[in-house]
């Protein structure tokens, strides 16, 4: 039976809820408007380009896990290619959730600067978000107007330690003798050769 990696990018929108819901502050002036925040996030280039890169990121770690369970249907009893997989699979977790983490931080910086500067340049006192709104007058929705400017920001998002770095990590001690050996030889012939004029 094959393990599936399902670390499912959605989970980003279910955070995106979560974190436009903290940190609300109430009107001080008259000009205010609303944003639905998620959808920004979610619709814009920047937004777009979060989600996707997720979606490479988890496909190249299943492809890994396939490669990696594929050699084992060929060597069931081969030890070292099960701990392989267990080191690839927990290690592929906490990438994800970094990865995750990571996308969403900088989507959330993105957004709330551009949002500042949006504000400043209409006018607004205040921007609410439409997810902390009971009720509002659909005039006062900004959405579309925010989505413009988000669209013109580019956001690189660049991947992260990968599960199969951690397993070869795992298997470094190994190396780290033999490197320790080469190292240890040119430092030998030095020595040697600093003794050689003394005699």
């Amino acid at each position: 039976m094959r393990i599936r990696f399902m670390a499912a990018p959605l989970l980003l929108l279910s955070l995106l809820c979560a974190a436009c819901q903290q940190g609300e502050e109430k009107a001080s002036g008259p000009s205010i408007a609303v944003v639905d925040i998620v959808r920004v996030m979610r619709d814009s280039e920047a937004g777009k380009a979060g989600l996707k890169y997720l979606e490479d990121t988890q496909a190249g770690i299943q492809k890994q896990l396939d490669d990696i369970q594929t050699k084992l249907e060929k060597d069931p009893e081969n030890d070292q290619l099960q701990k392989q997989l267990q080191t690839v699979y927990m290690s592929a977790q906490q990438q994800m959730a970094e990865e995750q983490q990571n996308v969403l931080s900088q989507l959330q910086n993105v957004t709330k600067r551009v949002m500042d500067e949006f504000r400043k340049s209409k006018g607004y006192d205040v921007l609410f978000s439409a997810e902390t709104l009971s009720s509002y007058d659909e005039k006062l929705d900004v959405t579309n107007d925010l989505l413009v400017e988000m669209n013109k920001q580019k956001v690189n998002f660049v991947p992260m330690n990968t599960p199969a770095d951690e397993a070869d990590k795992a298997d470094a001690p190994a190396d780290d003798d033999t490197d320790d050996d080469k190292d240890a030889a040119p430092a030998d012939k030095a020595t040697d050769k600093a003794e050689k004029p003394a005699r």
